[in-house]
């Protein structure tokens, strides 16, 4: 069985039968579960000397795309004696002793749908002492050959050996018009104006083979809309962030299947391949007159979800499935990075960003669809307690600071403002002049809280419209935030969607 990535991902499972190799192309992939049904697309036969091969087939030939040597093993007939005579009855059961795939599975040929081409067949595992409830393909993706995977060898194309198919993909390329007009013509709609699935803060983390674990990302998140002459980038508040990113305009070389929307974290990454985010935010800050104006740190545009490729809209799939097309498709330095993860291990991954200074981790449930909502199926546990809030004021200085001492914030509780405290480091000189600047023209007589405070030194509101990321050490019990630090504003962000996160226990059942 070959792990192929070609026009889409497919496993294709292939039987020496008479000296050649007949073929099913299997498209979510084999299984180990008794019972699940897989579709498989009965295809034309192979040659023997295509069995091992594990590489690139140039494009402009059938079939072109990158190949793993997914397993390997031997069969024997369960039923009958002959297998090309059981393929022509339409049903074939056998036993395969494979490094992977093992025991009794049997092969059925269905009735084609109406208006459907081709020769379907349906594949499953059948009950017996190989049957394994707890499988998956995630977990196998291991060439049995190289020891790779899918993803590693694309990223070493350059090394990889070369299969030439007996006939090109199209000699005239009117096989290939006809094809990509049928594909258009059954293609979902592309999803143009998707809001981001958000997730809920949980109290600490936890073990779950259920459950994958990715790091916390410390970026804008945007949902791109990647087309072949096409790129709209969109942020959390639905805004256009394409003029802010101007490199992101060439994301379809990123890409290996076109059009894609995707979703993740646009990043400034440091030498260890950690998110700045204050780095991040000094891209797009003026030079003061007269100085050489500096070249923007690279931006990077971290994915970790897939919401349609190949003509389909994914996002009733599994996440699993999702993200591991998602892996399959992305075109290595090209600014865009695939966002790993690990199975079930969430605190390792939780020490790890701890260890490494980073903001936290995000659990996901690995069956999970893509729901626009904030869902308890993705959670964030944050190694540092940080949040947004949204600056209703600020305070005269003391001594030597100029413009301010402190920013007034607060968040919203309903159509309340809640004062939450004052954040009086994290500022340098040139961040105090900046902010300034934008807090003057918001000024105005009352205060925006319904909980005034009483600062130390004479305060000035201003209208509630600008969101600021803090990091602090803890809550008091009247509500007030200990040791705020201020660490960047949010232009990414909707004030009136500012509230306090109130962590829930980390309940992977609930």
């Amino acid at each position: 069985m070959q792990e192929h990535r070609a026009t889409r991902l497919h496993w294709d499972f292939r039987l020496e039968v008479g000296g050649v190799m007949p073929s099913w192309a299997i498209t979510k992939g084999p299984t180990m579960v008794a019972g699940e049904k897989r579709l498989a697309m009965k295809t034309e036969d192979h040659p023997m000397d295509y069995r091992t091969f594990e590489g690139i087939i140039p494009d402009g030939n059938y079939g072109a795309g990158e190949v793993i040597v997914w397993d390997e093993g031997f069969y024997d007939l369960f039923e009958g004696t002959d297998p090309a005579e059981q393929i022509a009855k339409g049903k074939l059961k056998i036993v395969l002793a494979g490094h992977k795939l093992k025991g009794l599975f049997t092969l059925v040929k269905m009735k084609p749908r109406e208006g459907e081409r081709g020769e379907p067949w349906l594949v499953f595992k059948d009950h017996d002492d190989y049957e394994d409830p707890a499988w998956t393909i995630e977990g196998n993706a291991k060439s049995v050959k190289s020891g790779m995977t899918l993803a590693q060898l694309q990223q070493k194309r350059k090394d990889a050996p070369i299969w030439k198919s007996n006939r090109a993909s199209s000699a005239d390329g009117t096989a290939v018009k006809r094809a990509a007009r049928a594909k258009a013509a059954h293609a979902d709609p592309i999803p143009r104006d998707v809001k981001p699935m958000l997730t809920t803060l949980v109290d600490g983390p936890f073990d779950d083979d259920r459950w994958l674990f990715e790091l916390k990302w410390d970026g804008y998140r945007a949902i791109a809309v990647v087309e072949k002459d096409a790129v709209t980038l969109t942020s959390r508040r639905g805004l256009d962030m394409l003029h802010q990113f101007r490199e992101m305009k060439d994301l379809a070389g990123a890409f290996r299947s076109i059009p894609v929307v995707v979703d993740g974290e646009l990043c400034v990454l440091d030498a260890q391949g950690r998110p700045d985010f204050q780095a991040l935010q000094s891209r797009d800050k003026p030079e003061a007159r007269g100085m050489k104006r500096r070249k923007p740190s690279p931006v990077t545009f971290v994915v970790f979800d897939l919401l349609y490729a190949d003509g389909r809209d994914l996002r009733e799939r599994p996440l699993e499935e999702r993200k591991r097309l998602l892996e399959s498709i992305i075109v290595p330095e090209r600014g865009v990075l695939y966002s790993g993860h690990v199975i079930g291990k969430g605190n390792d991954l939780f020490a790890l960003a701890e260890q490494r200074g980073l903001e936290g981790i995000v659990g996901k449930v690995r069956t999970s669809p893509y729901r626009s909502i904030r869902s308890r199926e993705w959670v964030k546990i944050k190694a540092k307690k940080r949040q947004e809030f949204v600056i209703g004021g600020w305070t005269e200085p003391r001594g030597s600071r100029k413009e301010f001492g402190s920013l007034l914030v607060g968040y919203y509780d309903g159509d309340a403002f809640v004062y939450a405290g004052h954040v009086g480091t994290g500022f340098d000189g040139k961040r105090l002049t900046e902010l300034m600047k934008k807090l003057k023209p918001l000024e105005r007589k009352t205060s925006p809280f319904v909980n005034t405070p009483k600062p130390n030194t004479p305060a000035h509101w201003v209208k509630p419209e600008l969101v600021a990321e803090i990091e602090f050490a803890e809550w008091t019990r009247e509500g007030i935030l200990r040791q705020p630090v201020f660490v960047g504003l949010r232009t990414d962000k909707d004030p009136k969607t500012v509230v306090r996160e109130r962590e829930v226990h980390a309940d992977p059942d609930a």
